[in-house]
């Protein structure tokens, strides 16, 4: 028995693959030949911390992943350490949501899963990064 259950709609999983490689690909391609961190970038900053003052789970995101098309890991670290967290769980997600059983412990699969875990998270993470004191301030970007 392979570690893998092969899902039953392989047609629109390769479409649906290629796409989101090609969405990579593209977001790879604009992040290599535009600095978010100049002043007349063309890439758009946040809104919400426009508008309030506050970071939101989000914020330095787009500058984190410029840090790491460039393999400026302190970068990528220093803008949004959650993202470089959840990253690694965002294939698993999408290869579950494709119909493939992935050989983890169901408690694990559940959790990822767990709307709660993520509202939680990210909650949490909204909350402590806007707090100035050490050390939640380094959860701020920059």
């Amino acid at each position: 028995m392979s570690a893998l259950r092969q899902p039953r709609w392989r047609g629109w999983h390769a479409a649906a693959g290629a796409a989101a490689v090609a969405a990579a690909g593209a977001g790879v391609w604009v992040l290599r030949r535009v600095d978010p961190n100049a002043p007349d970038s063309p890439l758009p900053g946040c809104l919400f911390y426009h508008f309030t003052g506050l970071y939101c789970p989000g914020c330095g995101s787009t500058r984190a992943l410029h840090g790491l098309v460039h393999g400026d890991l302190g970068q990528f670290l220093a803008m949004n350490p959650l993202l470089a967290v959840v990253m690694p769980a965002l294939p698993l997600l999408v290869l579950h949501g494709m119909g493939y059983r992935l050989p983890l412990p169901k408690r694990a699969i559940d959790t990822l899963l767990s709307a709660k875990f993520w509202l939680g998270l990210m909650g949490g993470y909204w909350v402590l990064r806007n707090l100035p004191w050490w050390p939640f301030s380094w959860l701020a970007p920059g």
